[in-house]
């Protein structure tokens, strides 16, 4: 050893091997546990690539110093949070997981933290007493020499990394790395944002004598259809809706398994297998304001609907942009009839053909805090300050009494427009995990049955069936009802019942032609309830 020690700083080594086995079995043995314990031999490799990863990013912290000593705390506190996320909700480390960041509010925050984040918090804090108290001191030219060695074995590794690794590296590196990602992606999309292309052609609208029409989309958020008593749930979640004359669609897909994603490709020409034209292209409502509507969007949606977000760029196509004060106030319980006096002012508007796009915060987590004490009817509620600290029963407890409070909702529109000349469509943008470790949904979930089964729905007004093109067209809706739909359709269905034409429209992803084609989803499918138990 002494010997060992005249060409190789063996403190330094000691100390850095140590605290590399630490980390790799605190930190990355339970992320790669939740993602390859079915898997024995690709969680072994991920292992080993962890310690080899580790051990050469904590030896060249250890050559830094001061920095290197500032570096290891923030690699441990840092790690520590992101590993809560991964841990409590099932999430895997990528650029997706933090573009959330970007994408969120507020009261969508307040939902997913937990005291568990501050137990993971002190744990980090301990971890880096212990490991800057003991930090080696200066480096001489013999410290350099492990370095070179771990930085040939970090080369090496590379060769034994399983397919099922690739995007999913090992902490601190990968999460960084994922971080970088996200930042470089939310410039990507400011540009994109920036860049978006008119839809080619020119874009007319068939009026033949009409009346003004108003066209109203109530886009949710969270909402399951499994969790609907319209689609068979066992718990009458729906009792307003249900006696409502609705065309429901049995079994629709939702566009993505995250709001940024669903959203932006529902109201573009994107598709689900296609989704690129959802960044790159303008969407339905320019179509609709250069067909001569008049184009409102409402919202207590908060972030998704303000700042730089892919979605805020699409409301503000729309000629009138409203918020709801309550995404402003810390304390505030957000709902969806928040929306409805919005939603007076808007019909109160002289008479034009209108599109009217309702965002509103649905279930999203904590369900609990989405609905008034009235529709507090299924008991024990998950009150605690996060969903995953809830059991399974207080989560859907709290769930169904939401959906109550939408299916109000609901109602209240349909209240508005039984007397005017107006179609609605509901839907949501996706699913929600509601039982089980995992809680909340993420975009790189797309074969998740949960979370890709959402309602959509059409009301037609008494007036507005009794146009002969429009009756029509609805019975063309309702012979389709069956057959699987999903978010693609929307588009197009939404120019086809408004009498748009352009080159943009699509008639076999119109439900209204008489030519839509059932839809084939490339991730999942949908066979129903019992695939998706609510418990």
């Amino acid at each position: 050893m002494a010997g060992l020690s005249s060409f190789i700083d063996t403190a330094r080594l000691k100390y850095v091997t140590v605290l590399s086995l630490a980390y790799t079995a605190v930190a990355n043995l339970p992320y790669y546990h939740m993602l390859f314990q079915h898997q024995p031999e690709v969680f072994a490799r991920a292992m080993i690539l962890s310690l080899v990863y580790a051990l050469a990013i904590f030896y060249l912290l250890s050559l830094l110093g001061r920095l290197g000593k500032v570096l290891l705390a923030l690699v441990f506190l840092s790690s520590a949070v992101v590993l809560y996320f991964s841990l409590s909700y099932g999430y895997a480390q990528s650029k997706d997981m933090f573009a959330l960041v970007w994408n969120t509010n507020l009261h969508e925050a307040m939902g997913v933290f937990s005291p568990m984040l501050f137990v993971y918090a002190a744990a980090g804090a301990l971890f880096t007493y212990l490991a800057i108290r003991r930090f080696p001191g200066k480096p001489t030219l013999k410290s350099l020499t492990p370095l070179l060695v771990f930085a040939a074995l970090c080369a090496g590794a590379k060769h034994i990394q399983p397919y099922e690794m690739k995007g999913r590296h090992p902490m601190p590196a990968g999460y960084l790395s994922h971080f970088g990602h996200s930042v470089k992606q939310q410039w990507r999309m400011k540009k994109l944002i920036e860049a978006r292309a008119d839809l080619p052609g020119p874009v007319v609208c068939e009026r033949n004598g009409r009346k003004p029409m108003i066209v109203v989309l109530a886009l949710g958020e969270s909402l399951r259809a499994d969790h609907l008593g319209l689609y068979g749930y066992d718990r009458e979640t729906t009792p307003l809706s249900s006696a409502a004359p609705l065309t429901v669609f049995e079994r629709c897909y939702s566009a993505g398994a995250g709001t940024t994603e669903s959203v932006t490709r529902m109201l573009t020409r994107a598709t689900i297998a296609h989704p690129d034209p959802a960044l790159k292209e303008k969407s339905v409502i320019t179509l609709f304001r250069k067909a001569g509507f008049r184009t409102v969007w409402l919202t207590n949606q908060g972030a998704m609907a303000t700042g730089e977000t892919p979605v805020a760029s699409i409301a503000r196509e729309s000629e009138i942009f409203q918020t709801h004060p309550s995404v402003y106030t810390v304390n505030a319980r957000i709902q969806d009839s928040d929306l409805l006096p919005m939603l007076d002012d808007a019909l109160r508007l002289p008479e034009q053909d209108t599109l009217i796009v309702l965002h509103s915060f649905g279930s999203h987590i904590n369900p609990e805090h989405r609905y008034a004490d009235e529709f507090r009817r299924y008991a024990p509620v998950c009150s605690k300050f996060s969903v995953a600290d809830c059991t399974d029963e207080e989560l859907v407890n709290s769930y169904d009494n939401s959906v109550l409070a939408t299916d109000s909702y609901w109602a209240g529109v349909i209240e508005r427009l039984k007397d005017k000349n107006a179609v609605l469509f509901v839907t949501s943008d996706h699913g929600d995990r509601l039982h089980g470790k995992y809680r909340g949904h993420s975009p790189e979930l797309m074969d998740h049955p949960e979370l890709r089964w959402v309602p959509f729905m059409i009301y037609a007004s008494p007036e507005f069936r009794q146009n002969d093109r429009h009756a029509e067209q609805l019975n063309n809706a309702a012979r389709f009802r069956e057959e699987p739909c999903s978010h693609d359709n929307l588009f197009h269905s939404l120019l086809g019942i408004a009498g748009i034409h352009t080159p943009a429209y699509d008639a076999s992803l119109d439900l209204f032609s008489g030519d839509a084609k059932a839809h084939t989803d490339p991730y999942t499918v949908i066979e129903g309830l019992e695939q998706t138990l609510p418990l």
